[in-house]
């Protein structure tokens, strides 16, 4: 395709009115409209509206793609849950803005490939696989989770802000990293998939975690209800009012956000290292994820080779008490002369050759194999899978035969 964008909104914290949904549609004739979701593709033309005006009325996340590079992602918070000092503190480049309008706060994240230097973008969206699933569409719900997070106090997802900025080389080298939290080294999927959308280099999350990599484990039940009980009732009925009439996705994100003032655990890592020291860190940390594909690369192939053994064996039992079956199998698979029989038929030599050779009669074995490739040389496919298959390559004591009585 020669050109593709897509646009796409999401209304998280409560519906859209039908008068809402009415000033949008006059935008648009052509998105898919609903009072939470907004999905349009264009491969011609452009949407008319206002990305940033949208989501300062109406929506609470929004995802942006273009097929040449181009991928942004707005995401809107209440200012009591995300204040915008907090937000400026690691939203400091061109990559990652904050602002407020209103009562929100919203971030703006931006990955432009304006160099070309990545090819994922069939990879990640699989647009010319002509199935029926709409994996462009599935981004933006993961990455809208990580709202909650952020009210309830969890800084990762503005962390990764700051490291975007410093991924797009928009830092000075002295710049000082912000308060680091734990848990780089074990993101969500949502998370995750906000780094792989805006194409932030894993081993740069990799080498900022270090310090802190794990996030502090769950507080048990039995101190979540001793915090509870000291709440005033009028804050619990207040909740779940929130919860039950309102529909309010935050109020369980604020408990969790005020649970947090009272139980801090270990705080962020405050600032020290700089933008060039987390650079120096990069390369180590590459050659260890390098290191880790590889050992588990080799374990893949290693367990891979051990079922293919064992698959082997249970079939040469299965052929060792007659393999003049095994033999007429393979004629009847290769004479009805349908290409899709010859891998298995070529398998069931590979058995046949393998067991000649367990029992001392590869010779013979050899005499017929070549006698069927000599019956059967018009065959061209099942030829080239014979030569792959290499079941018994020259010389050997029927072509040594065949060779002298020809000369």
């Amino acid at each position: 395709m020669s050109e593709y964008q897509h646009y796409q909104f999401l209304a998280v914290d409560r519906p859209l009115t039908d008068a809402q949904v009415a000033e949008i549609r006059k935008l648009t004739s052509r998105a898919a409209l609903t009072r939470t979701t907004f999905v349009n593709s264009y491969q011609w033309g452009d949407f008319k509206g206002s990305c940033d005006r949208l989501m300062e009325k109406f929506y609470d996340a929004h995802l942006y793609f273009a097929n040449w590079g181009y991928r942004k992602v707005i995401l809107r918070w209440p200012a009591d849950q995300l204040p915008l000092h907090t937000a400026a503190r690691y939203c400091i480049g061109a990559s990652a803005d904050a602002r407020q309008h209103g009562g929100h706060v919203l971030i703006t994240l931006v990955s432009d490939d304006e160099n070309g230097q990545f090819d994922d973008f069939n990879d990640l969206f699989d647009l010319d696989d002509h199935t029926d699933t709409d994996r462009e569409e599935e981004w933006l719900p993961s990455i809208a989770e990580a709202r909650l997070d952020v009210a309830a106090g969890d800084m990762r997802l503005l962390y990764l802000a700051w490291l975007l900025c410093l991924n797009n080389n928009e830092l000075n080298d002295d710049d000082v990293e912000p308060p680091l939290p734990a848990g780089l080294a074990a993101l969500p999927d949502s998370l995750t998939d906000l780094a792989a959308f805006l194409r932030v280099d894993p081993d740069l999350i990799t080498a900022a975690s270090s310090p802190l990599p794990h996030a502090e484990p769950e507080p048990t039940r039995a101190v979540y209800e001793s915090w509870v009980s000291t709440l005033p009732q009028t804050d619990k009925d207040a909740t779940l009012v929130r919860l039950l009439h309102d529909e309010d996705h935050h109020a369980v994100a604020d408990l969790r956000r005020r649970f947090r003032l009272a139980h801090p655990g270990v705080p962020p890592r405050e600032p020290g290292r700089t933008v060039a020291q987390l650079r120096a860190a990069v390369p180590t940390a590459t050659a260890g994820r390098l290191a880790r594909e590889a050992r588990e690369e080799a374990e893949r192939e290693e367990a891979e080779r051990q079922r293919a053994h064992a698959a082997q064996q249970r079939r040469l039992t299965a052929i060792q008490d007659d393999p003049e079956a095994a033999w007429s199998r393979i004629t009847e698979m290769i004479a009805h002369q349908k290409g899709r029989n010859y891998p298995a038929a070529v398998r069931l030599l590979g058995d046949l050759s393998t067991l000649a050779g367990r029992e001392s009669t590869s010779e013979a074995f050899a005499e017929r194999y070549h006698a069927l490739r000599s019956r059967h040389s018009t065959k061209k496919a099942l030829q080239r899978l014979l030569d792959a298959a290499d079941l018994c390559a020259p010389p050997c004591a029927c072509t040594s035969r065949g060779n002298t009585s020809r000369s």
